[in-house]
């Protein structure tokens, strides 16, 4: 009888010891999950392979993808802002003037991707390059493995977004199915589909290494003033 009241009680011993070990390593785990602050390097981090990456939609559709950009000569205060009534036309002068009247105006206006692509009317895209194999190979790096690199509690965004560059993606029929717009001034991207990408994807690390890739390839990603 007691030996099996000494088994009974260096069990319960040893099930309440390895109670506590567990629930202090659990704390500990939390703790430390909660000393990692936004923006610090990851020590796990493993890059999702070239495979994985084109395997996501939209590069999985694509026969094509293509830069873009747009709108480099407009600044955001003054894009599509109120003019003034046209000038009267009643002799040569006046013609001369409202022909610079409607000039002026057609530069002012910004350029709406997605109304370019409903309508096929591409009139307003400044630079394009079509990407190869190996920039798209870059290309997803930069997207699918920049933000990964880092700890997130959560991402938030400008509330700004005057897009001049996009990425289009082409489908079999030469046609553009999907696109992301982004804005490197506002550190903004949108897409369509809506919400192609994790947010995580798009955190404020993105839009440097992403802008220095259009750049690379030779297309301009901000404002530019004409001379």
């Amino acid at each position: 009888m007691t030996a099996k009241i000494l088994i009974f009680l260096f069990s319960g011993l040893f099930l309440f010891s390895y109670g506590q070990k567990k629930k202090k390593k659990h704390v500990d785990l939390l703790a430390e999950y909660h000393s990692f602050k936004d923006g610090e390097l990851r020590k796990d981090f493993s890059p999702t392979p070239l495979n994985k990456r084109i395997a996501a939609f939209p590069f999985s559709k694509a026969t094509k993808v293509k830069i873009i950009s747009y709108n480099l000569n407009l600044k955001r205060s003054t894009a599509n802002s109120y003019v003034t009534p046209p000038p009267p036309s009643k002799t040569k002068e006046d013609s001369i003037r409202l022909a610079k009247y409607y000039d002026s105006i057609k530069k002012n206006t910004k350029f709406e991707l997605r109304e370019a692509i409903e309508q096929s009317i591409f009139a307003g895209i400044q630079e394009s390059r079509t990407l190869t194999l190996s920039e798209i190979s870059e290309l997803t790096d930069v997207i699918y493995n920049t933000c990964d690199k880092y700890y997130f509690k959560s991402v938030s965004s400008s509330g700004c977004f005057f897009p001049r560059n996009a990425i289009l993606f082409y489908d079999e029929d030469d046609k553009i199915f999907a696109y992301f717009e982004i804005c490197f001034e506002c550190s903004g991207i949108e897409s369509s589909p809506r919400n192609i990408l994790d947010p995580f994807k798009t955190c404020e690390y993105l839009y440097p290494d992403l802008q220095k890739f259009f750049k690379s390839k030779g297309l301009t990603t901000e404002y530019e003033e004409k001379k």
